[in-house]
């Protein structure tokens, strides 16, 4: 141990345990301070850290608790026994987090986790600013990034900077230290960012990226970040991004056609982008009855061989014929068939009475049934592909008919019955209005062309870094849709992307107990498939998720379990609490006690882009996210019949005239 080392002593090591050791501060040290070359140290505040020698070892541990035990003097009045606490035996317990090599001339950097022990008496030191600097990594910010390292060298390198960390707050216990992210380790893994609703989760994200975004040079111009925006708050957080950095573009995406302006664009979602899977999970169809008949629909709005169109569509006019018994339906039906199977016109299918429904005499209805029967091939293999190629969304209704009577003529009479809810679901799909950025699409859209706009690429170039999915306006169903498929079409676009995991995508997920939930309940309930997908796989790829929740407790287990970092703001809710500790255990139970007294705007910081757990108050944002909290003492108290600018808000919105009580209240406050 050094002479410095030697004047910073604070106390002795007196019991160790695996997992903490005591230490008996030295007499004299009565406000657990003292005063060193430097500065005034102040050693015993929870969650601080002191350091004990060991071999070439600095044991770096955490201060858990404080205590006293009184010395066995007897006393002669209660002032004499009030006084006695400062002669009082003090002790620290502390907990063992990690370990600095320590060298001649310099300090090693720090490594989480402890491998060697000190003895019992070993001397406990108070933690000075180099030590803290080697724990937080605030020496180093960034370095160049030289493709050719050959070629180029410290002195002539024409490399463009490449920041290593970032800044994301100060420090609760050290006021004056930034607390810093490794930029490769958080953003190049997936994340979470929990905690109660109005604790500071959606303000940690845009200040994250808004500091991000202030770096000087390029500023991670080849990021992307793409955003679930369910609460419609992030587009104010980034609306002035591009005043401090002209190279970043924000773009915003609406699913309302009603707020599509120079700021927002429409969203839309070809509905033949969807995969089987996921039209099954739209319409809820079973997987033992329904989903086995939407897999045939979906293959019959696809190009068929002309062979097997005929073969499909004579075995449905033959059921319809043979076992429907109005004649007028008959007809109809028939005559559908007839034009959607698009047989050659040279073909006489004599058709039934326009009025009775009826074949002139029994030659013709011969006729017709020999002519039908002709095209049915009893040996035919079909192989109903679904290929994803663009269809009318009103097709599917006729195609699902189609395949019902496909299958009833093959025998399976129940097939009507067991499919009608699936059947009910496709119509109200069709008609419902929040839908219609998935149901009225009619452009042939180029799915490249599609993905590119949510990635920022435009003729190839990198053009926009966030990309913001305003859902707002949309219930959990829209959700649901809307993110399941999209993350799943650009998952697969960079599984194919050739040269591989070299374009970084980070996926926000707002609100994300709305759409990757295990709940049983959810209408798209297994969407959360492909964002377990991406958890375990998507790494391989460069597809990173940032979860944000409120409720871990509602969300995928498996989702959770992948991500490597975690910010955690107030959680006082027990089951919450209690998930945490099952998907972290090699967090100590002391720092998850922490948790429900985090104030506001401040939060836990743990896993690999830290070196330790920390907590900090979180930088400000500015502008911040659409997130307030309502001020309901200025919204209650005010003057009597004041004027509801939510009324008119609501009626410029709504297009809807003020109603006469709305004009007679204005008309009494202002004059006629």
């Amino acid at each position: 141990m050094t002479k410095e080392d030697k004047q910073r002593v604070i106390g002795k090591v007196v019991a160790i345990n695996s997992d903490r050791f005591s230490v008996e501060m030295l007499s004299g040290l009565d406000n657990f301070n003292v005063s060193g070359f430097d500065d005034i140290h102040y050693f015993a505040q929870l969650n601080s850290y002191v350091i004990v020698p060991y071999q070439n070892y600095y044991i770096v541990a955490e201060v858990a608790g404080v205590r006293e035990k009184d010395l066995n003097v007897p006393f002669s009045n209660p002032t004499d026994q009030i006084l006695s606490k400062i002669q009082a035996g003090k002790f620290l317990e502390v907990l063992p987090i990690g370990t600095i090599r320590s060298g001649k001339d310099n300090l090693s950097n720090f490594e989480f986790g402890v491998s060697v022990y000190p003895t019992l008496y070993s001397d406990v030191l108070y933690i000075k600013e180099s030590e803290l600097d080697t724990i937080f990594k605030t020496e180093i910010v960034k370095q160049k990034s030289c493709q050719n390292t050959e070629k180029c060298t410290d002195d002539n390198c024409s490399c463009k900077d490449r920041y290593i960390s970032l800044s994301i707050g100060k420090s609760s216990i050290f006021p004056d230290y930034d607390v810093k992210i490794d930029i490769d380790r958080f953003f190049g893994s997936h994340s979470a960012v929990l905690g109660n609703t109005g604790s500071g989760k959606s303000c940690t994200i845009a200040s994250m990226l808004q500091t991000l975004y202030k770096l000087e040079e390029y500023s991670a111009t080849g990021s992307t970040f793409i955003f679930f925006d369910v609460n419609g708050e992030y587009k104010q957080a980034f609306e002035k991004v591009n005043t401090y950095n002209i190279n970043i573009e924000v773009k915003n995406f609406t699913i309302d056609s009603e707020e599509t302006d120079d700021t927002f664009q429409k969203f839309v979602l070809p509905h033949w982008f969807l995969n089987i899977d996921e039209w099954a999970l739209l319409l809820k169809a079973s997987e033992r009855t329904q989903l086995p008949l939407l897999r045939n629909a979906l293959g019959f709005t696809q190009n068929l061989s002309i062979e097997a169109l005929h073969h499909i569509y004579a075995c449905s006019i033959m059921y319809v014929f043979e076992h429907w018994e109005s004649a007028v339906a008959k007809r109809q039906r028939i005559i559908s068939l007839i034009e959607k199977a698009r047989f050659d016109p040279q073909v006489n299918f004599s058709t039934f009475d326009a009025r009775f429904g009826n074949f002139p005499n029994s030659g013709a209805e011969e006729a017709f049934k020999t002519s039908v029967r002709s095209f049915i091939k009893e040996d035919i293999v079909i192989d109903l592909k679904y290929n994803s190629d663009k269809f009318e969304f009103q097709d599917l209704e006729l195609a699902m008919e189609t395949a019902t009577l496909y299958e009833e003529y093959h025998g399976n009479q129940q097939i009507r019955d067991y499919c009608s809810s699936m059947v009910t679901r496709f119509k109200s799909v069709k008609e419902r209005d929040d839908f219609r950025f998935l149901t009225t699409n009619t452009e042939d859209i180029d799915i490249s062309a599609y993905l590119n706009q949510f990635l920022g690429i435009d003729e190839n170039k990198k053009k926009s870094q966030v990309i913001i999915i305003d859902l707002n306006s949309a219930n959990d169903e829209t959700v649901e849709v809307v993110s399941c498929v999209l993350s799943r079409l650009i998952f697969e676009r960079l599984k194919t992307a050739k040269p591989r995991n070299v374009f970084p995508v980070n996926l926000v997920l707002e609100e994300a107990h709305r759409y990757i939930s295990t709940d049983a309940g959810k209408v798209f309930g297994d969407a959360n498939r492909i964002f377990e997908r991406i958890a375990k796989e998507g790494r391989k790829y460069g597809m990173f998720l940032l979860v944000s929740s409120q409720r871990p407790s509602e969300l995928s287990k498996t989702v959770l379990s992948q991500c490597s970092n975690f910010i955690v703001h107030r959680i006082q809710n027990p089951e919450d609490l209690s998930h945490i500790r099952q998907i972290t255990p090699h967090i100590s139970e002391t720092i998850l006690k922490r948790l429900p007294s985090i104030p506001t705007q401040h939060a836990l910081i743990f896993g690999h882009a830290v070196n330790l757990p920390t907590t900090f108050k979180v930088n400000e944002a500015n502008p911040k996210p659409k997130s307030d909290n309502n001020e309901i003492s200025v919204n209650w108290f005010k003057e009597k019949d004041f004027i509801m600018a939510f009324c008119q808000e609501m009626q410029g919105t709504s297009k809807r005239p003020i109603t006469n009580h709305m004009l007679k209240s204005l008309q009494d406050r202002f004059g006629k």
